[in-house]
């Protein structure tokens, strides 16, 4: 055959083009990958490691253990680590799980003396991708035994995987530990650290500023790195923190960052955007970015969504809720919550109940139990207690102390003592511990003008030793964040936020205003009540923002508590007497406080 036949000779021969496959291609099917074998074997290029790496990662999953194992055993090359590992990345599927532990027994843990083989840094992470969370942390923990603690953090390999699998976990402390030990930690590295206190913000809520706090810190060190450079998994873990502290100055900059860097604003990205925007009191900017962006999933309608509720934009939302079920997007559980917390703090009762009753018949969706919460909630607020009993005792399923303390909160305000003391008996039975539980308690008797039993829930929890959780705001001034406690005397600038405080307690006396000492949860002096409210730390944080911010500019607190009903008013007030608008949010809903009014219609 002449020359011009060999150009098609070579191109048939399937050699080439099988040896070219990717890492990550696809396992071969069974037949295919026999006779990739037999072509690897009878040309004699299965002797070079490299090419019989490829053949051990493209087994497929269909091959039993036994005959993958012979694979190595039986192969023109003596069995290495680098094989034995080449064979335990065929496949990252779970259901390849039970023959990914029985391969790793079988080449590292035999009982031979010396065993077969020894594991390397390359060994676990594919056993840490396809295990469950339970079972990787075990490995992991055995990995760093069998390899060292100092060993594990040197390879770069593995400590990224480590930290991905104590992240997973929910295992801080020893993702801090071998983050720690990691000489010149890389991107993944950084990433899989932010991410895990990313994961502890949004799953534990008592550790949420603390965890928002330490991702700021660690992004700043990170910064300050010339060799690494955040890409957009880093910016979602830095957004959120933002969003969680009110770090408005801090979030609009990783956003200008993401653009400047040209990174990719997906819709994952987009919506941790639009989560931190309307966390910072912003919503026109966090509509701005919904609206830009072109793939909106139910995860980015339901931030939305809750955006709008809890800035009691009832009727806007009600109407996104509209648009998105006109686009065909999927309805969850989570959106349906935001639609009737939306309705809760806006008064739209009757709405909200109707979407409650259609969520299965229409949606397909059984309510959970904080769908019954923010029925309940909402009847409360509304002062319908009778209908918010009736649906307790209707429930499915037991309710929990979030309901109680809802109802409780109703029955102080609505004069409901009855039955307020009956919701604070159940209240006790569930949760006896809980700090914010005696303090619900002791303002409940309060209000009721019940002192002697008010003294008593404040001895109750004295006496089994629970703290009451102190009450902070955080005010985002240029950039920095400043944080106040109650009566707090520690900032550099104390003693000037002092003089203004009394500056606008007399200003706001002038104006007719009266602290409603109700709020104050001990039997004391009207006078020393009065003392008390003025100090408490959202009055500081305004104090020191009419004193160190720009005229002019909104004032934004973020509270870790409910705003209390004189804190409530004077707010109003201050936003008349000195024109400015305040923004605050607390731990219910934010308060756009501007001339006097709130945004809320003091319905909260």
């Amino acid at each position: 055959m002449g020359p011009a036949a060999a150009p098609a000779r070579r191109a048939a021969d399937p050699l080439p083009a099988l040896l070219r496959l990717r890492r990550d291609a696809l396992p071969l099917p069974p037949r295919l990958f026999a006779q990739l074998h037999a072509l690897l074997l009878t040309t004699g290029l299965a002797r070079h490691s490299p090419n019989f790496s490829l053949l051990l990662r493209l087994a497929s999953p269909l091959i039993p253990v036994s005959h993958r194992l012979s694979l190595l055993l039986c192969s023109p090359l003596p069995p290495t680590t680098f094989l034995a590992n080449s064979l335990l990345l065929a496949s990252s599927s779970s259901r390849c799980l039970p023959s990914k532990f029985s391969l790793y027994a079988l080449l590292f843990l035999s009982s031979s003396s010396p065993p077969l083989l020894r594991p390397n840094a390359f060994t676990y992470p594919p056993l840490f991708r396809a295990a469950p969370p339970a079972v990787a942390l075990a490995l992991a923990t055995h990995s760093i035994k069998f390899l060292g603690a100092q060993a594990a953090s040197c390879d770069r390999v593995l400590g990224a995987a480590l930290l991905d699998v104590f992240a997973r976990c929910g295992r801080i402390a020893s993702c801090r530990q071998v983050f720690d030990r990691i000489a010149h930690p890389d991107l993944p590295a950084w990433n899989a650290l932010l991410s895990a206190y990313a994961r502890l913000r949004a799953r534990d809520v008592a550790c949420t500023s603390s965890a928002a706090d330490t991702i700021l810190e660690l992004f700043g060190r990170m910064l300050s790195l010339a060799a690494v450079r955040p890409n957009e998994i880093t910016l979602i873990a830095v957004i959120g923190a933002c969003g969680e502290l009110g770090a408005l100055g801090h979030g609009v900059w990783a956003h200008a960052y993401l653009v400047k860097r040209q990174l990719t604003v997906n819709c994952i990205v987009a919506t941790a955007l639009v989560e931190m925007y309307a966390g910072c009191g912003r919503l026109d900017l966090a509509e701005q970015v919904f609206f830009s962006v072109t793939d909106r999933d139910t995860g980015c309608y339901n931030v939305m969504l809750h955006g709008l509720a809890v800035h009691g934009h009832g009727r806007a939302a009600l109407a996104l809720f509209d648009r998105m079920r006109g686009t065909g997007v999927p309805v969850d559980g989570v959106t349906l919550l935001s639609v009737m917390c939306a309705c809760a703090h806006a008064g739209l009762v009757d709405d909200g109940l109707e979407y409650f009753h259609r969520m299965e018949i229409e949606f397909g969706i059984e309510p959970r139990i904080e769908h019954y919460g923010c029925v309940v909630d909402m009847l409360s607020r509304a002062g319908r207690l009778d209908d918010a009993k009736k649906l307790i005792h209707e429930m499915p399923i037991a309710p929990n102390a979030a309901i109680f303390r809802s109802l409780i909160r109703a029955c102080g305000i609505h004069g409901k003592l009855e039955l307020g003391e009956r919701m604070v008996a159940e209240l006790r039975r569930l949760e006896p511990d809980d700090s914010g539980n005696h303090v619900l308690i002791s303002n409940f008797y309060v209000r009721m003008d019940q002192w002697e039993d008010a003294k008593k829930a404040r001895k109750e929890m004295k006496s089994m030793g629970i703290d009451k959780s102190p009450g902070s705001s955080l005010l985002d001034i240029d950039g920095v964040l400043h944080e106040f406690l109650v009566g707090d005397k520690t900032h550099p600038a104390s003693k000037e936020i002092y003089t203004m405080v009394e500056e606008i307690e007399t200003r706001l006396s002038e104006c007719g205003h009266q602290s409603s000492t109700a709020s104050v949860l001990f039997d004391v002096e009207e006078e020393d009540k009065a003392d008390t409210l003025s100090y408490h730390s959202e009055r500081l944080a305004i104090a020191f923002a009419l004193i160190a911010s720009t005229p002019g500019v909104p004032i934004r607190i973020i509270k870790n508590l409910r705003v209390c009903s004189d804190c409530h008013e004077s707010a109003k007030l201050v936003s008349q007497v000195y024109g400015r608008e305040i923004v605050m949010r607390d731990r219910t809903r934010f308060h756009h406080f501007r001339d006097g009014e709130c945004s809320c219609g003091d319905f909260w």
